[in-house]
């Protein structure tokens, strides 16, 4: 059996998302994307020398299950955990920027914020850096 839908019928389906609220609970991840350009090889090892042209941040893992809602229009709590440090300010102004209200969101001291760096060079993702520290426990757990 072959599903079709008409273009009125996804017309109406996203129309109907605007009365929809979701609350998104998970990690808020910022990832970061690094652009460059390789000319060569570096001679301290066999690794290639990557030449910044443009850098990015993006909302990773729940927060873009969060901005993804949003931009189909339906209504978005979102409720996580940041790093008192710039990285947690970035997610806050990104998911402020794109509509996400930063509300719900719990700044804690003791958690850094969940970073993934991927360096990309023609076309090709290079490597992809993790800085990811989730601490035993804090003294307000």
């Amino acid at each position: 059996m072959e599903l079709q839908t008409s273009k009125d019928e996804l017309i109406s389906a996203l129309d109907q998302l605007q009365s929809v609220n979701a609350c998104v609970i998970g990690d808020l991840v910022l990832d970061r994307y690094i652009w460059g350009k390789v000319e060569r090889i570096s001679p301290e090892a066999p690794v290639p020398v990557v030449h910044i042209q443009k850098t990015e941040d993006r909302l990773g893992c729940a927060g873009n299950a969060a901005l993804n809602l949003r931009k189909l229009g339906v209504g978005v709590t979102f409720c996580s955990v940041i790093g008192e440090d710039e990285e947690g300010r970035s997610l806050e102004r990104l998911l402020g920027s794109e509509g996400v209200p930063p509300d719900n969101i719990f700044i804690d001291q003791y958690y850094p914020s969940i970073v993934k760096t991927r360096v990309i060079a023609h076309s090709q993702q290079v490597v992809r850096i993790d800085k990811e520290i989730i601490p035993e426990k804090s003294p307000e757990r």
